[in-house]
């Protein structure tokens, strides 16, 4: 039942690509195709090769030496993870935009008065929307390498600079070679979410996929069309699974290597600690400080009541989804949890796989599939209430906030499973066999062993819930009822309208509440440490 409910947006595009096709009307023939298909194919390619050189540089430097802000780099690298793409994308464009910082400098250097009298680079670009995703996506590179190298075992390394091998022929001969599995994985988690991701490409003017798909569903109203094109963004990510698993296969064949050495910190000399720092430094501010610092100087300037009651409001709303939301997806994630132990059905894992497969499906395929079912369903349910008792109730699932919250359990139902999945291995059975020894049975023993034992692990699924639906963009713009604002689609909307600086307000809290997972985790991280 539940890889039904979750599977049921993809099955109805796929419904629809075929009669779309069986009707004669193909969106696959649209003239946009060629090109959405070479930019995102571009895009992706560009990304993961920047993604791939700067977080395993990183990694490498933070875990394998020694120089001054290494511990400070170590947990600080991850904080672009707390920066949606969007919103990233609208800091740089007002950074380097004429009437950014920058070109103003470059104005009062040149004596320029128009954009005509000298020469600046334009970040609304392929070239733009590639540097600027890679700096926020690296980190996915940069956490599977880190993990990878603090639990290789530091014999191998030894062993090559026994052997006379100098750290940059190490690299290059041992590490590199070995670091392909978590780069792999690392740069299809970020290819996944440049597929995924909509403003950004929007406001940077890239002809992604997503935002063909988009266009052609609600500037052309071709949903036929738009099925289509859907069906191939999930072709797409599924080549990516494809390869993220055969690569976190190899992974564990490394990783069941002897790890008792732990890896050795090399001291870096002065000149090279320089430019290890700075290295870690810029990275930093490319991906952090530039966009955030952007945004809180905006925010600051733009501090009026019209500005903090837009972002009241639209942060009481997204308040309000995030809540409801993380409370139904943890509620389904822990029912999938308890569904996958020993006892389990021999089909259990396998449906379940299937079900958490939502998290890798961009949302604007999640909420296109889900627009005409939903419609449907509600034209019946009026169908019914008007011949029993002669009443339309109007519009139940589609165009409210049920719709919102059935598409936020498809799309992070993975981020809840996989972290009450973990808890109840590591936790084990042991606890609740004895249980069932004193007598304890059924419901009693979920509420009195099962539950307050698991109560770390649901609140920290709930926390991670929370932050994703919080910064969560395209289902939300699809899905959302008619007047109904969040803190995502005020910025996205202010921001396509030229009215940045209103949204800077609403955008630097969305970042705020994405720092929520980096501290805790970096908080965790040093618990495990000392």
């Amino acid at each position: 039942m539940l890889v039904g409910v979750v599977g049921l947006p993809i099955a109805w595009l796929a419904a629809a690509a075929i009669g779309a096709v069986a009707a004669g009307s193909s969106g696959l023939d649209a003239a946009m195709l060629p090109t959405a298909l070479r930019e995102t194919s571009l895009l992706m390619l560009w990304v993961g090769a920047i993604t791939a050189c700067v977080g395993l540089l990183a990694a490498w430097l933070v875990t394998l030496f020694e120089f001054p802000g290494r511990r400070l780099f170590e947990w600080a690298l991850i904080l672009p993870l707390a920066v949606p793409t969007y919103l990233a994308a609208y800091g740089w464009v007002e950074f380097l935009g004429f009437t950014g910082p920058v070109q103003q400098m470059v104005r009062a250097i040149a004596g320029a008065q128009t954009q005509r009298d000298y020469w600046f680079p334009d970040i609304r670009s392929n070239t733009g929307a590639a540097i600027v995703l890679s700096m926020v996506l690296y980190p996915y590179v940069y956490v599977a390498c880190r993990s990878f190298f603090l639990m290789q075992s530091g014999s191998i390394n030894n062993a090559a600079r026994t052997l006379g091998a100098s750290g940059l022929r190490t690299f290059f001969a041992v590490t590199l070679p070995l670091s392909r599995p978590p780069i792999v994985v690392g740069v299809t988690l970020a290819m996944m979410e440049v597929v995924n991701d909509l403003g950004a490409v929007e406001y940077f003017g890239v002809n992604s996929l997503t935002a063909v798909i988009y266009s052609t569903w609600i500037n052309r109203g071709n949903f036929g069309g738009a099925a289509q094109l859907a069906v191939t963004v999930v072709l797409i990510i599924a080549l990516l699974i494809l390869a993220e698993q055969r690569a976190r296969r190899a992974r564990a064949y490394h990783m069941h290597r002897d790890s008792r050495v732990a890896p050795a910190r090399e001291p870096l000399t002065r000149g090279q600690a320089v430019a290890a720092i700075g290295f870690c430094t810029t990275l930093l501010a490319l991906g952090f400080g530039i966009p955030v610092g952007q945004l809180a100087y905006l925010a600051l300037r733009n501090i009026k009541p019209e500005a903090a009651s837009l972002t009241v409001q639209a942060g009481l709303t997204t308040l309000t989804l995030a809540l409801a939301g993380a409370v139904i997806t943890v509620a389904i994630g822990l029912f999938a949890a308890r569904q996958s132990g020993p006892r389990a059905h021999p089909a259990a894992p396998g449906a379940i796989r299937l079900a958490t497969l939502g998290y890798a499906i961009p949302g604007t395929v999640l909420a296109l599939g889900l627009l005409q079912p939903l419609g449907a369903t509600d034209l019946a349910l009026n169908r019914l209430t008007l011949w029993l008792i002669d009443w339309r109730p109007g519009l139940i699932l589609s165009g409210s906030m049920a719709a919102l919250l059935y598409v936020y359990a498809i799309r992070f139902l993975a981020v809840s499973h996989g972290t009450l999945d973990a808890a109840m291995k590591k936790r084990g059975d042991t606890m609740l066999d004895a249980g069932r020894v004193l007598g304890v049975r059924g419901l009693a023993l979920f509420w009195r062993v099962d539950l307050p034992t698991l109560t770390p692990a649901i609140l920290s699924a709930a926390m991670l819930v929370f932050v994703e639906i919080v910064k969560e963009l395209p289902a939300t713009l699809l899905l959302r009822p008619l007047g109904v604002e969040t803190l995502a689609t005020v910025v996205y909307a202010r921001a396509n309208a030229s009215q940045f600086a209103e949204a800077a307000p609403p955008a630097l809290a969305i970042v705020l509440v994405g720092l929520i997972p980096v501290i805790l985790a970096t908080h965790w991280s040093g618990k495990r440490n000392t």
